[in-house]
């Protein structure tokens, strides 16, 4: 790692899963790679630009046990999306941001926009958000129903269907809503 030099700029997409095989890596230990999701950043911690780093992955299906909200995302160099999966319900709030001056704010003066969004956007989502980070990096534009990003829609829901079938995500079996993928329930 002496070979970093302050001030450097490094542009390879990491996500917290990264972290644990990185420390570990730097500090000597041997793991079997196969226990984490993420990949050691180490080696190519001098690079701006190393090859193989410009995707990332991230989940969430809860903030706080009674916020449910289950999300999966892909995002590359260029474009972020979304995947509310439970996209009928209302977005939650964690209860620090609900109590935020700034909600407060915007929810008791019924005001028509948190930020660039609509409060009614904000609370309520479609099922796929896509937004072009280089044009848009506050992701306010939906372009999900633009025909000129068909093709780079589709490509990340692949990419999405992929990762989540490498990993194993339980919540492969909500895509295209095909309920027959959860069996019948009978002889489980």
């Amino acid at each position: 790692m002496s070979d970093v030099k302050g001030g450097s700029v490094n542009n390879a997409l990491i996500s917290w899963t990264d972290l644990t095989p990185t420390i570990l890596d730097m500090a000597e230990i041997s793991y079997d790679s196969n226990d984490f999701h993420g990949k050691s950043f180490k080696k190519i911690m001098s690079e701006e630009n190393p090859k193989g780093w410009d995707e990332v992955y991230a989940s969430h299906t809860f903030h706080e046990i009674t916020m449910y909200y289950p999300m999966r995302v892909v995002r590359d160099k260029n474009y972020k999306l979304i995947r509310n999966i439970a996209w009928r319900q209302e977005y939650p709030f964690a209860s620090d941001l609900w109590a935020a001056s700034t909600w407060q704010e915007v929810y008791r003066s019924e005001k028509e926009y948190f930020g660039k969004r609509k409060v009614k956007d904000y609370l309520f989502r479609p099922e796929f958000e896509l937004f072009d980070l280089s044009k848009d990096p506050e992701e306010s534009i939906n372009l999900t129903t633009d025909p000129n990003y068909a093709n780079v829609l589709e490509g990340l829901k692949t990419k999405m269907k992929a990762f989540q079938k490498e990993t194993k995500d339980p919540w492969l079996i909500t895509w295209d809503h095909d309920n027959s993928l959860q069996g019948t329930g009978v002889n489980l």
